[in-house]
């Protein structure tokens, strides 16, 4: 009599069944192919008025920045400008003046302090008088003395903030609450300080 071929018992059929189904999900994990998976941003789920970032890893003009025409330059980190179309933020065609948000440059007045003058040069070199300029604010729009608190940005796409701290003209200020940049503005105040750049060697 032929002996009958032993069956595989059930135990044996399950834990080769949760082992099988073990393997499949740790490789699909592995492989970004989870069904369930949250995806990351891309470019059709990125909103709409966001902006690559550019090579150099600076921000890039916001998608929600707005235009001004520059009338004036006092001085490297105040000007005076005014809305090509005025919106909630400012709701003047009137000129108003603009502080840059996180920066600091030498005074010009009442008497030069050192740099003052270079730095004025090199802003109004940036935003010549009847250009455009763009501007977004941080979380405070406006100071106490009346002048709108933005970070500018050329026509070009520069971010003007950042351009006169890399060159030594200004020195990264924080204060709150509009501190976005801070740590950018920062690592570039060190840097050209590092290097002697503008003030940093000229001033001592």
């Amino acid at each position: 009599m032929a002996s009958a071929r032993p069956r595989r018992s059930g135990a044996t059929f399950a834990v080769a069944l949760v082992l099988a189904v073990v393997v499949a999900v740790v490789w699909l994990a592995a492989s970004g192919r989870m069904p369930w998976a949250e995806a990351g941003p891309t470019a059709s789920s990125a909103p709409s008025n966001a902006s690559a970032a550019p090579a150099d890893g600076l921000p890039s003009r916001p998608g929600d920045a707005f235009a001004l025409t520059v009338t004036y330059v006092f001085d490297g980190d105040t000007i005076e400008a005014r809305m090509q179309e005025p919106n909630e933020v400012v709701a003047t065609s009137n000129p108003i003046r603009v502080r840059l948000i996180g920066i600091d440059t030498p005074e010009g007045t009442p008497s030069p302090e050192c740099w003052a003058d270079e730095a004025r040069a090199h802003l109004a070199e940036l935003l010549p008088e009847g250009s455009t300029v763009w501007a977004a604010p941080d979380t405070e729009t406006w100071d106490r003395y009346d002048r709108a608190l933005f970070n500018l940005w050329t026509d070009d796409g520069r971010f003007v903030n950042h351009e006169l701290v890399a060159a030594g003209d200004a020195e990264a200020i924080r204060v709150w609450p509009n501190v976005a940049f801070y740590d950018l503005l920062a690592a570039a105040q060190a840097q050209a300080e590092a290097s002697g750049a503008g003030r940093w060697g000229a001033c001592g």
